[in-house]
């Protein structure tokens, strides 16, 4: 008897070690660190203008403008988790090439940008983007987030509805909390949550076109959480990729496809 309640203890104490854990290092699990990349400046490219964007004087990833006529408008595009803004310039040349100034905005405590690495300063940095651009520049202002960044993404929708001209979500979730469900089904997690990013209720109120792209193969996010989210949202459009996971989406992407979500958006 003795025994069995020793191993009974043991296993609750691992249990809410485990559960304790979740709760204090979640911003080190959703944000891992970034592998080192080149600045995009010492990249060889004759057909855009890269450079350095800064917030309030701080660094806050670059801009990316075609330099063969004036942009029609700005993208700000949002990037996931374990990468850095740097890894995004081949989706900003799609938007380049449309005519569009595009901002890659980068996280604090990822990539080149100083700062505390969480949620919830990756949450305000995405919302200063949107003021920043907004300030900077005139023309539509359209959103582009993938994984993580499709959170920020919407995140920044809530409250700047009007604000916005469309927006681009690829592999998202529908929350943040139905995900880590998933993914920790013997843990609380709604509970252990500092924050449950409920994507769908932060565009609830968003009438713009809104483009939800999924990965069919997506064993990080499953692409269940794409269809739910276009469900629940009346203006969403839909777009499936048969043969593409999470992180090979890009890839799987075709010109015509690009072409769809453009017309989609009203920005071709």
């Amino acid at each position: 008897m003795r025994l069995l309640n020793y191993t009974l203890c043991f296993v609750v104490g691992a249990y809410l070690s485990a559960a304790l854990a979740l709760y204090w290092m979640q911003d080190r699990i959703l944000l891992p660190s970034a592998p080192d990349t080149a600045d995009l400046r010492t990249v060889t490219d004759p057909g855009d203008d890269i450079d350095v964007w800064k917030v309030q004087s701080v660094y806050a990833g670059y801009v990316v403008t075609p330099t063969e006529h004036e942009p029609r408008g700005t993208f700000i595009v949002y990037h996931g988790n374990g990468e850095s803004a740097e890894a995004k310039l081949p989706l900003a040349h799609i938007f380049v090439r449309a005519g569009y100034r595009v901002i890659l905005v980068e996280y604090p405590g990822h990539g080149k940008r100083r700062g505390e690495r969480t949620m919830k300063a990756a949450a305000v940095a995405s919302r200063d983007a949107l003021s920043a651009a907004q300030a900077q520049w005139r023309g539509p202002v359209y959103l582009v987030g993938e994984s993580l960044g499709a959170g920020m993404a919407s995140r920044v929708v809530k409250g700047n509805e009007s604000a916005i001209a469309g927006v681009v979500l690829i592999t998202p979730w529908d929350s943040l909390a139905d995900v880590a469900a998933e993914k920790y089904p013997i843990f609380p997690v709604r509970w252990l949550l500092h924050d449950s990013f409920d994507s769908v209720a932060a565009v609830s109120r968003y009438d713009g076109p809104l483009v939800i792209v999924g990965a069919r193969q997506d064993e990080m996010i499953p692409v269940t959480h794409a269809r739910r989210f276009a469900i629940e949202h009346d203006h969403a459009r839909l777009m499936l990729l048969a043969n593409a996971d999470h992180d090979g989406w890009f890839g799987a992407m075709t010109p015509q496809d690009w072409g769809r979500i453009l017309e989609w958006l009203n920005a071709a």
